[in-house]
């Protein structure tokens, strides 16, 4: 069986021809796995030339040259080959010279001698392996990060250009309800209606699928948000009817996150509550619990439930249990809900019995709780 070797150019800086020797017989010992191919520069200078011509796979640069000495030598080295990983081989071991080494740019700080010879392949194929996945998870960053500015562009341009004919259709239908309304029959008048309200759904679809699209590509700051004074907001913009009645049991936690998402999570669920109540008495209670690392969360009702077959369905996309045309939805708020609580690293789940009502769960890590909430609960105790 082959085995495939791997072939590094390595760069030695060095103006001792003792110290050069002992680099150059550490990297031909034989390996089956390992070739080095060893250049040699006894300046800075000569150096950067070579750098400037030819391309290497890592420097090996000792820190006292005819031209150079120090750290100026780190600093000048890291500034002629900005990507190349640079280990620095030094016959002085000192710790605080190490570290503003690599600060300086320095993959490594090696002291010269006689155990150098063992280690010396191993520290180069670790950080020749090291600098290349580091470059490697660069490029994919800033490919995602394109990605992410073309899925933005398109979102852009696709909503617009999806309303703007949404808009034209419900302007005329509104059109010929105004100046034909008397002369269309009652049917012809249902049929109208029924026009509007599948275009308003489409344009509560795009807004939904959009606002699906933007979490976890679009960072809002993240700030304390107490959510005692959250709930309550969103039950007011919710605005239950009369007969249907949100509390909250117990207090809350105050969590550092980004305030919109946390909203949303809370709006889709009181609004589910109350869409699909069936009940003359409706009853929506928020609670949360402490569960070791999380804080558990549940908004329950005591409306129709859930068989227990569509536990996972209600989470998919466009996925809804009633007729649209008895109950408008988009069928994305629980996706919506599911993909903001993974997000922040926690699960979403449901619990629920046909005709007893249903409870949504979702967990939240402690380590979101905002520093003075925390102090306050210490001093609490």
């Amino acid at each position: 069986m082959n085995t495939k070797v791997e072939c590094f150019n390595v760069l030695l800086v060095d103006d001792d021809a003792g110290d050069r020797q002992l680099v150059k017989l550490a990297l031909a010992r034989p390996s089956e796995h390992v070739k080095f191919d060893v250049a040699v520069a006894e300046t800075l200078c000569e150096a950067i030339d070579r750098l400037s011509n030819q391309k290497y796979d890592i420097v090996l640069l000792d820190l006292g040259l005819p031209d150079s000495s120090g750290m100026n030598t780190v600093e000048k080295a890291r500034k002629a080959c900005p990507g190349l990983p640079i280990v620095v081989l030094t016959g002085l071991a000192d710790e605080d010279r190490a570290l503003e080494a690599i600060k300086l740019g320095a993959e490594d700080y090696l002291v010269k001698g006689k155990p150098l010879e063992y280690a010396l392949v191993r520290i180069i194929r670790y950080t020749i392996q090291r600098k290349r996945a580091e470059q490697n998870l660069a490029k994919l960053v800033k490919k995602l990060e394109d990605i992410n500015r073309e899925l933005n562009d398109f979102a852009s341009i696709v909503s617009h250009d999806l309303k703007a004919p949404l808009r034209g259709i419900k302007t005329l239908a509104d059109w010929i309800m105004a100046d034909n309304g008397d002369r269309l029959t009652e049917e012809g008048k249902e049929q109208m209606a029924l026009l509007v309200q599948r275009v308003d759904r489409m344009h509560n679809l795009i807004e939904a699928v959009l606002t699906y699209s933007r979490v976890g590509r679009e960072k809002e700051k993240k700030v304390p948000v107490n959510l005692n004074e959250l709930v309550p907001e969103v039950r007011d913009m919710v605005s239950p009817p009369a007969h249907i009645r949100i509390t909250v049991d117990g207090q809350l936690p105050t969590l550092v996150c980004e305030h919109t998402r946390i909203m949303q999570v809370f709006q889709n669920l009181l609004s589910n509550a109350v869409k699909y109540m069936d009940k003359p008495e409706g009853d929506i209670r928020v609670g949360c619990q402490d569960d070791g690392e999380f804080w558990k969360f549940s908004v329950s009702d005591n409306g129709p439930g859930i068989e227990e077959r569509h536990f996972e369905k209600i989470f998919q996309m466009f996925q809804t249990l009633a007729p649209r045309d008895s109950y408008e939805s988009t069928g994305v708020g629980l996706t919506l809900v599911k993909k903001i609580v993974l997000m922040y690293g926690g699960r979403v789940w449901v619990e629920s019995e046909v005709g007893a009502g249903s409870t949504f769960f979702f967990t939240l890590p402690r380590q979101m709780e905002a520093e003075d909430a925390k102090l306050t609960a210490d001093i609490a105790c």
